[in-house]
Formats: C-alpha cells, sequence, structure tokens
C-alpha cells in the first residue's frame, strides 16, 4: 500500500515534471527586429542671396551664399572650351552645381541650337535605367529671352535636377546638380529639394548681359 502510493507521487511528480518542461519549450520567444538603419542628420544653411556677374560669363543671376564659386579650368584633363565653365559648390551639403557655357553665335545657328538640346537629353536620358521619375518641363521667359528646358528626375540617379539655357541666337548654358556622395533618395530627400528651389531661382533671376 505504502509502496503503491509513493509510486503514485512519484509518477505525478514526473507527469508535472514533463507538463512544465513541455510548456517552457513551447512558449513563444520574443522575435528582435533589427532597427532601421538611421541616415546623417543635415543642418539645412541659412538663405542670404548674391549676385552672380562675372566678367567672362555672359549672364547673371541671384544664388545664395552658402554656394561658392569655383572656376572649372580642367574637363578630363584638358582645358575647357570656355573661361565661362564653373561649379557652384556647396560644402555643407557636399555637393555642386556644375554650369557649361556654349558660343552658339555664328554660322550653323540651328544646328548648334539643336546639338545643345539634344546633348542635354542625351544628359537626362542616361539616369533612366535608375530613375523612378524623369520630367522635362519647358522654360520659356521671352521678356528676358530666355529660353530652355528643365529635367527634374527622382530615384538613385547621380544628377537629380538640370536645365540647359538659350537665347536662341548667341548663348547657351546648361546646369547639373550632383552630390558627392553615393545617390540615396531617401536620405538626400530634403537637401535636394532645398537646393531645387535655389535652382528654381537662379532660373527665374537669369539674365544675358547682350
Amino acid at each position: 500500500m505504502i509502496f503503491n502510493l509513493l509510486f503514485n507521487k512519484t509518477l505525478i511528480f514526473s507527469c508535472l515534471a514533463i507538463l512544465c518542461i513541455h510548456f517552457s519549450a513551447c512558449k513563444e520567444e520574443p522575435i528582435y527586429y533589427p532597427k532601421p538603419r538611421s541616415f546623417p542628420k543635415f543642418n539645412l544653411p541659412k538663405r542670404e542671396y548674391t549676385k552672380f556677374d562675372i566678367g567672362y560669363c555672359n549672364f547673371s543671376f541671384e544664388y545664395p551664399t552658402y554656394m561658392r564659386f569655383e572656376q572649372d579650368t580642367l574637363f578630363i584633363n584638358q582645358a575647357t572650351k570656355h573661361a565661362c565653365w564653373f561649379n557652384l559648390y556647396m560644402p555643407n551639403l557636399n555637393g555642386d552645381i556644375h554650369f557649361t557655357y556654349t558660343d552658339i553665335s555664328g554660322d550653323s545657328l540651328e544646328q548648334k541650337i539643336f546639338k545643345v538640346y539634344r546633348d542635354a537629353y542625351k544628359m537626362s536620358e542616361e539616369h533612366n535605367p535608375k530613375a523612378s521619375l524623369n520630367e522635362d518641363l519647358t522654360i520659356n521667359r521671352r521678356e528676358k529671352n530666355v529660353y530652355g528646358v528643365l529635367y527634374n528626375i527622382e530615384g538613385y540617379v547621380a544628377s537629380p535636377f538640370q536645365f540647359v539655357l538659350t537665347d536662341s541666337s548667341r548663348h547657351a548654358v546648361r546646369a547639373s546638380l550632383y552630390f558627392r556622395n553615393r545617390p540615396n533618395p531617401d536620405s538626400l530627400a530634403p537637401i535636394v529639394e532645398f537646393v531645387k528651389s535655389d535652382m528654381m531661382g537662379i532660373l527665374n533671376s537669369f539674365e544675358w548681359k547682350n
């Protein structure tokens, strides 16, 4: 009788132990997800404006002082085609706006204008494989004799904003926005929008000298 009682107690204890182990093993473990990678915080510079008016450039415009003028004297290890090739460097934002000027006066005016627009179009189209959007807008400021095309490009692209301007008779200039780091539309979005608005300011204040 005593043996049976002890046996029953031992059996009950063993069963309880097995059940505890079973439920402990089946308990759902918490799943830890990696935190999303954070992006660096940028302090956007204050906007103060000055006038771009260089003697060897046949145009002027207003631009923010956080951009620094740098003349570009070399292109692919060769002298530039005109003195009016330059960058507006943005040290705080690690970016540049590249400007290239072309004299289209003289013979074959239509061919020269066609080449200017064709080259600008080809440059924008090169971004298509990684672009989620590539739209072009016509620029027509007849009162200032400023005509051209603006290219707004979104996605993992090297140059998200470009424009080409001409007076349809003597001058043409092309500007392209670039950043000196790997393009990431998520982290760069506020900076791109910030600089785009200032590039629109350049467009709206752009004037030919003659």
